[in-house]
C-alpha cells in the first residue's frame, strides 16, 4: 500500500517504474530466446562449414579422388566370392621352344639315388628382346623429257615423300603406338620416350612424337568425318561434356557415342551449337544426355538420364523435410518401375507392354500435378515438368537407354588425361587429340587394331576415309533410323 499523501506525480512515477520492470523482464526473456536461437544457428553454420570444407578438399584431392570417406568397419573381402571356381592362365596354344630341366645325378641333401622319375610341364610367356627394324627406300627420281616435270617414285610402305634433311623418319607403327599411348591411355610423351628407349632400343623425342601425332591426325580427318556421319545416321546417340583447357583458356571436351562409334570434339563453348555441329540440324535419332540446359534448345527427340534424377532423389531423401523425403521416394519408385518395365519388355505381349507403359505415363502426370510449399519439392517438380517429354522416351525406342551411362564411361578416360596433362597447349593440339581419341575409341569398340589402322592411314599418299565399322561395307552403323512399327511416344 502506498501512503495516502502520495502526490499524483509520484503515483505516475511508480506506475512507470512497474511498466518498465515488466518490459525489462519481457526483454530479458526475449534475449534468452534469441540467444538460444543464435546458438542453434551457430551450430548449424559450423556443421555446414565443415561439410563445405570437406567437399572442397574432396574436389581438390589428387592422391585419391575416388575416396569416399573412412574405410568401413566390416568391409568386403577382396577377390572372388567364396565358392567361385578358380581361374588360371590357359595353356598356350603355341610353344616356340622346349627346354629340359634335368635332375641332378643324386639327391642334393644326402647323395641318395633318385627314383619315381616323372616329368611335369611349366610354361613361361615372355617378350623377346626387341630391336628396331630400319628400312632403306631407294627413291628413284627422273625428269620428264616433254614437260620437264620432276617425277619421284613411292613405295607402298613409305609414309612420306620427304628427302634430304627429313629423310630419316619414324615408322607408322611407332607413330601409331605413340598416338594410342598418348591419346588413348593418357601417357605423356616424355614417358613414351622412355618406354621406346627401354623397351625397344629406339631413341625418339617428345617433339618428334607430337609432330608425328599431328601428321597422323591430318591423315585421319576424312575418317573422323565419316565417324560423325555414322552418328548422324544412328538411331541413338548419347552425349556428355567435361571441362578442358586450351593454352590455359577455358574449353569443353564433348563426347558423342553409341555402341557403334565414338566422336570427341573440343570447343571453347558449352552451347547447344556444338551438338548441332556434330549431329546436324536434321538428326532423326534420339539424343541421350543429362539435364544440362545446353541440350534443351536442340530439336531432337531426347532421353534424359534417369540415373542423375535417381541420385538427386537419393540426396533429397536425406533431408529433414518430410515433404521432400516423401516426394523424392515417390519419384524414385516411379522411375525404377519404368526401368524395370523396359527390362521385362521381351517377356510381355505388345498389348501388355503398352498398357503398363500407359499406366506409368499417367502416374507420372499425377505426380507432377501435386502442389507443395516445400522449396526442394518445387525445384524437382519444375525440373521434371520441364523435361517431361524427355523422361520416358526409352520406353518407346528399343535402342534408347534410360541412363546416360555409356557417355559417362566414354568421357571418363578424358577426365584422367586432363588430370595428367591439364588439357592441350594449342588449337592444333586439341584438334589432334579429338581426332585420334575418336579413332582409338572406335577401334576398341569395333575390335580393330589401331596400329593397323594408323599404318594404313600414314602410308596413304593422301588423307582417306577408312571404314572402321565392321560388318557393313558402306560404313553405316548397325542401328540406324527408326523401324516403321516403332511408336513415336512422347
Amino acid at each position: 500500500m502506498y501512503p495516502v499523501a502520495m502526490t499524483a506525480t509520484e503515483m505516475d512515477l511508480i506506475a512507470e517504474n512497474e511498466r518498465l520492470r515488466d518490459e525489462n523482464a519481457a526483454l530479458r526473456e526475449r534475449v534468452t530466446v534469441l540467444e538460444e536461437e543464435l546458438a542453434k544457428l551457430k551450430a548449424e553454420l559450423d556443421r555446414l562449414k565443415g561439410r563445405l570444407e570437406e567437399a572442397e578438399r574432396a574436389g581438390k584431392r589428387q592422391a585419391a579422388p575416388f575416396s569416399k570417406g573412412p574405410p568401413k568397419a566390416k568391409s568386403k573381402r577382396p577377390g572372388r566370392k567364396a565358392g567361385h571356381p578358380p581361374a588360371h592362365r590357359s595353356r598356350p596354344k603355341r610353344v616356340n621352344r622346349v627346354l629340359e630341366a634335368d635332375l641332378p645325378p643324386a639327391c642334393p641333401c644326402c647323395g641318395g639315388n633318385l627314383t619315381n622319375h616323372r616329368v611335369e610341364e611349366q610354361f613361361v610367356i615372355d617378350i623377346p628382346p626387341v630391336e628396331p627394324v630400319v628400312t632403306q627406300f631407294n627413291v628413284h627420281i627422273a625428269d620428264c623429257e616433254h614437260c620437264g616435270q620432276r617425277v619421284q617414285g613411292r613405295h607402298a610402305e613409305q609414309i612420306s615423300d620427304a628427302l634430304g634433311a627429313a629423310a630419316v623418319q619414324l615408322g607408322p607403327r611407332v607413330l601409331g603406338l605413340a598416338a594410342e599411348l598418348k591419346h588413348g591411355m593418357g601417357i605423356p610423351y616424355r614417358k613414351i620416350e622412355r618406354l621406346f628407349s627401354a623397351g625397344f632400343g629406339l631413341e625418339v623425342s617428345p617433339g618428334g612424337l607430337a609432330r608425328g601425332g599431328q601428321r597422323l591426325a591430318r591423315q585421319s580427318k576424312p575418317t573422323y568425318q565419316q565417324l560423325i556421319q555414322v552418328l548422324r545416321e544412328s538411331a541413338v546417340v548419347n552425349a556428355d561434356e567435361t571441362s578442358w583447357k586450351i593454352g590455359g583458356e577455358k574449353a569443353w571436351l564433348w563426347v558423342f557415342t553409341n555402341e557403334t562409334a565414338t566422336v570427341y570434339t573440343i570447343d571453347p563453348t558449352r552451347a547447344h551449337e556444338v551438338a548441332e555441329r556434330i549431329l546436324g540440324k536434321t538428326f532423326d535419332g534420339v539424343l541421350g544426355s543429362d539435364c544440362f540446359p545446353a541440350y534443351d534448345p536442340l530439336p531432337y527427340r531426347q532421353q534424359k538420364c534417369l540415373g542423375h534424377l535417381l541420385n538427386r532423389c537419393g540426396r533429397m531423401a536425406l533431408m529433414e523435410s518430410e515433404a521432400a523425403v516423401t516426394f523424392s521416394q515417390q519419384v524414385a519408385h516411379l522411375l525404377r518401375r519404368a526401368m524395370q518395365l523396359k527390362e521385362r519388355k521381351t517377356e510381355m505381349s505388345p498389348h501388355g507392354y503398352r498398357v503398363a507403359r500407359g499406366k506409368i505415363e499417367a502416374a507420372l502426370n499425377r505426380l507432377l500435378a501435386q502442389e507443395s510449399n516445400d522449396p526442394e519439392v518445387a525445384k524437382l517438380v519444375k525440373l521434371l515438368t520441364k523435361q517431361r517429354r524427355h523422361l520416358l522416351t526409352f520406353l518407346y525406342v528399343d535402342e534408347a537407354d534410360a541412363t546416360n551411362n555409356i557417355a559417362e564411361r566414354r568421357i571418363r578416360p578424358a577426365v584422367i588425361v586432363r588430370k595428367i596433362s591439364a588439357g592441350n597447349r594449342s588449337d592444333a593440339g586439341s584438334d589432334t587429340h579429338a581426332v585420334l581419341t575418336s579413332i582409338v575409341q572406335t577401334c576398341r569398340q569395333q575390335d580393330r587394331d589401331f596400329l593397323d589402322v594408323a599404318t594404313e592411314l600414314l602410308r596413304s599418299p593422301q588423307p582417306q576415309a577408312l571404314n572402321l565399322i565392321t560388318g557393313n561395307r558402306e560404313g553405316r552403323p548397325t542401328q540406324t533410323g527408326h523401324g516403321s512399327a516403332q511408336p513415336l511416344g512422347p
